[in-house]
């Protein structure tokens, strides 16, 4: 006996994951995918036009301090327009990460899956990262002072955000997110009738699943904030990064690789701050 909207030929694995394999997709799911794609590519478009050349470097890509003409730009004008480009990025940067899940709910919905529950869910994981955003421009100002204190302190200050973001993916909490994150079966089986019930109840679970991918990647963001939070290809690198640990069929070996990685490099700017400016 098979949930209703489910896919019964779809391999134990990816029932296990709650995600259909593509073979097993209707034309709506291969849609939903779709749409979901170019929304990620309009976004990364946005973001390029939003991108501002002072903001495309950080403390670890030789951030220099900005001058007084940064003080034209009012507080709030500035904190306004960071959360604005920093909800596009988000988009850009996850909307392909959270296909797998939306296809997996509309498969188990079927019929009950309206555009507007869809529409929910994406919107309850965006709000997340949306909110992180709040410390984001915090740690961006933060960095910005750090720079003022000349290279050698902000490279050291980049050191410890590497070596913090290479030793959590060695933690618990990490794998016990990520996993969440990768198989969001449970949540779905769990919450599949409060997302149909509501748009509120859709929008409820998306900020469930938008949590588990936060506690997943957040370490990996403070690393694009410190590399330049508006820079493409450091937005891309990062993505790519996030989009391995989901989809690679050992994710521990990866995450264990990748801490180590992080981990040499915050060592080796601690012990020569001076290749901060060859990282660029």
């Amino acid at each position: 006996m098979t949930t209703a909207g489910a896919h019964p030929r779809a391999g134990p694995r990816q029932q296990e994951r709650g995600i259909p394999s593509p073979r097993t997709w209707t034309r709506l799911e291969f849609l939903l995918a779709g749409l979901l794609l170019a929304l990620a590519a309009a976004a990364w478009l946005l973001t390029g036009a939003l991108a501002m050349p002072e903001m495309s470097s950080g403390i670890l890509t030789g951030m220099q301090p900005m001058g007084d003409g940064a003080g034209a730009v009012v507080p709030p004008a500035a904190f306004g327009f960071f959360l604005l480009t920093w909800v596009v990025m988000m988009a850009a940067m996850m909307l392909p990460a959270i296909t797998p899940f939306m296809v997996g709910m509309r498969g188990l919905l079927g019929a009950r899956a309206t555009t507007g529950t869809l529409a929910a869910l994406t919107a309850g994981y965006l709000a997340v990262w949306g909110g992180a955003g709040l410390l984001g421009y915090a740690v961006v100002r933060a960095f910005e002072t750090t720079a003022m204190g000349g290279g050698p302190v902000a490279a050291r200050v980049g050191a410890v955000v590497l070596l913090v973001a290479g030793g959590y993916q060695f933690t618990p909490l990490k794998r016990w997110c990520l996993v969440r994150c990768r198989s969001p079966l449970a949540l779905v089986m769990r919450y599949a009738e409060p997302t149909a019930d509501s748009r509120f109840g859709a929008f409820t679970v998306g900020v469930r699943h938008g949590g588990y991918c936060l506690g997943c990647c957040w370490a990996l963001m403070a690393v694009l904030l410190a590399a330049g939070v508006m820079s493409l290809l450091w937005m891309a690198a990062v993505a790519a990064v996030i989009t391995v640990e989901k989809t690679v069929p050992r994710p521990e070996l990866t995450g264990r690789v990748l801490g180590a990685l992080l981990v040499g490099l915050g060592v080796t700017l601690l012990v020569s701050p001076g290749l901060v400016p060859t990282m660029a």
